[in-house]
């Protein structure tokens, strides 16, 4: 029997989810916090923050969460912009972590929607905060630095945050509302040459070009593509390649990002990125220098029966839900590390219906700070604490959760 198949008892699939009076009163509460929902997301929306930088943005979401009774403490896992809120009682039948992403990107601000993330964790979190006493249910929400580089969530799995929880939600903006995806494991990597400057036309036979050695490593990992996989990726920028065209380049840097569905593959395709690196070193005469950036991210491990629970709740609200394959348009993301130590779940809400408006795109920014993000807030919000009240007041159903997650 598929996991998708095995509805617990409480469950309808044909009908959808029971109007639980728990679940009225927090479909309500979120109602209630709309305007300061959508009020949290429009000020992250217009003050992005990247990668460990956001200090702002961690200030106006844990000062919301300590006004509506939650206990905060901020600077977790050693990064100064992460932060743990929580509330709820001692001896939980559950513990349930919403996890909040809110860095930017570079020049295009929330083209990834970070800013709608954080928001319906937390929207999830303060409806559910009244009812956790009745509900017997523990929630926290862990804010997650640094999402697009560097992978803040593998810093706090390290300091064990997750070690107590029973499973981890979050929802995250798309052109699709699915809700399973798979995510390519990932390792950044920056190379820097090392040459000899000199004049370009006077004395060219003296120097040695680092540009040169950047330039032969993408065209050797040209080559290399040929006989990749279909789920791996290899895509660079050149960041420093020189200052005048009349002196040859001493220096010369790029950063690159190598993806695959599995570790395995990863490691074996990061050993043959590196030897072209190497190779262009040596065609050149340059001395070369490889650092991995952040930390590596790993692949997706997707539980199925806490999507279903979400999708049955999320229909409920009137959401239609379509699957395309789990494994095309995929990126990387440190949920993926979550995803191997506790039952996670990251399922996606449409901004819009016009598919060629994706993630990291200008057109997709706009989204995230339109009228689609706040309706998108609202849904999830809604949907993650109706599905959290799945698991603090039905031992089976959360007895299932961590049965897959255990045999995967």
């Amino acid at each position: 029997m598929l996991w998708s198949d095995r509805y617990l008892p409480s469950f309808d699939p044909q009908r959808g989810a029971p109007r639980m009076p728990f679940k009225d009163e927090i479909v309500a509460a979120v109602d209630r916090l709309s305007s300061k929902l959508i009020a949290t997301s429009r000020f992250l929306h217009l003050h992005p923050e990247l990668a460990y930088e956001e200090r702002e943005s961690s200030r106006h979401l844990t000062s919301l969460l300590k006004a509506h009774g939650f206990e905060v403490v901020e600077g977790v896992g050693g990064l100064p912009t992460a932060f743990v809120a929580s509330a709820g009682v001692d001896h939980p039948s559950a513990t349930i972590a919403f996890l909040a992403e809110y860095d930017a990107l570079p020049s295009l601000g929330h083209a990834c929607g970070h800013n709608l993330i954080a928001t319906s964790s937390i929207g999830a979190a303060m409806a559910l905060q009244p009812s956790l006493p009745m509900l017997g249910g523990r929630v926290l929400v862990i804010g997650c630095p640094a999402e697009e580089k560097g992978g803040g969530k593998i810093a706090l799995v390290k300091a064990g945050l997750f070690a107590n929880v029973s499973a981890a939600l979050l929802v995250h903006p798309s052109n699709r509302t699915e809700i399973f995806k798979s995510a390519l494991a990932m390792r950044a990597l920056k190379v820097e040459f090392f040459g000899k400057a000199s004049h370009s036309a006077a004395a060219p036979h003296l120097g040695i070009n680092a540009l040169d050695a950047v330039v032969l490593s993408f065209t050797n990992l040209n080559a290399l593509r040929q006989q990749l996989r279909q789920d791996a990726r290899i895509h660079g920028i050149i960041t420093d390649g020189g200052l005048a065209p009349n002196i040859i380049p001493d220096y010369a840097a790029a950063r690159f990002c190598i993806r695959a569905l599995d570790l395995e593959y990863l490691h074996d395709l990061q050993r043959r990125v590196v030897a072209c690196f190497e190779a262009a070193a040596q065609a050149t005469g340059a001395t070369v220098a490889i650092h991995e950036e952040g930390e590596e991210y790993h692949p997706m491990q997707c539980n199925r029966a806490l999507g279903t629970l979400f999708r049955v709740n999320l229909e409920a609200l009137g959401e239609r839900v379509e699957q395309t394959p789990e494994d095309q348009d995929l990126g990387s993301t440190d949920v993926g590390n979550v995803s191997q130590v506790v039952p996670t779940l990251q399922p996606t809400i449409a901004l819009t219906d016009q598919l060629d408006v994706v993630c990291h795109s200008t057109a997709f920014a706009e989204a995230a700070g339109g009228p689609a993000g706040d309706r998108a807030i609202l849904i999830a919000a809604k949907a993650l604490a109706m599905t959290a009240v799945d698991l603090f007041t039905d031992p089976a159903t959360l007895r299932q959760v961590q049965e897959e997650f255990q045999w995967a």
